[in-house]
């Protein structure tokens, strides 16, 4: 048994993380990983370098361009945007304008066609005046007439040959004339 804990011993001090011999190991290794890193460094820096340098400024110049390009275009979209609400409103004002004068030219044509229709009617209602003003006239003098032919044929039953009947129909036609113009002179 002697054996067993001397072994544990013996494997307690080369398994030590902490021990010289490890740290030895972890430095070498470390120099390895540092000058591994310089030569990927030089030889990167020697080739490839400039070619990196040179696609990122390239992607940047590409960048800067297509960020410019868009802001033109976004600047003539607001141009166009703007453009079209001028016109927009333009010929909203002209179509307003357009309504207003159709308006105009509608009350203005309705006012014409209503005056001629009442001068129209003004010279209809004065010929229907004139005309039974005229009838009116026909209708006393016809009626003139009868009524002396009338008169001179009872007064000629009545005195019979005693006045001539031209003196008759003369004095008919004269009373008829006033009794008429007397109706006349009332009727209106």
């Amino acid at each position: 048994m002697s054996d067993i804990p001397m072994m544990l011993l013996d494997a307690e001090t080369q398994s030590n993380l902490f021990s010289p011999d490890q740290f030895a190991g972890y430095a070498v290794t470390a120099v390895i990983t540092i000058f591994n890193i310089l030569l990927v460094f030089i030889v990167i820096r020697l080739f490839a370098y400039k070619k990196i340098l040179k696609l990122i400024h390239d992607r940047q110049a590409a960048l800067d361009a297509e960020v410019e390009g868009a802001k033109k275009a976004r600047e003539e979209a607001e141009a166009v945007v703007a453009s079209s609400k001028e016109t927009i409103d333009e010929a909203k004002r002209k179509a307003s304008e357009i309504m207003e004068e159709a308006k105009e030219n509608a009350d203005k044509h309705s006012k014409v066609v209503i005056s001629q229709a009442n001068e129209e009617a003004q010279h209809i209602i004065e010929r229907a005046e004139e005309d039974a003003a005229r009838m009116k006239r026909n209708a006393f003098e016809t009626m003139k007439d009868d009524i002396a032919d009338l008169s001179v044929q009872i007064a000629g039953h009545v005195i019979g040959d005693a006045i001539s009947k031209a003196d008759l129909k003369k004095s008919a036609e004269a009373h008829t004339e006033e009794v008429l113009k007397n109706e006349v002179a009332k009727s209106e």
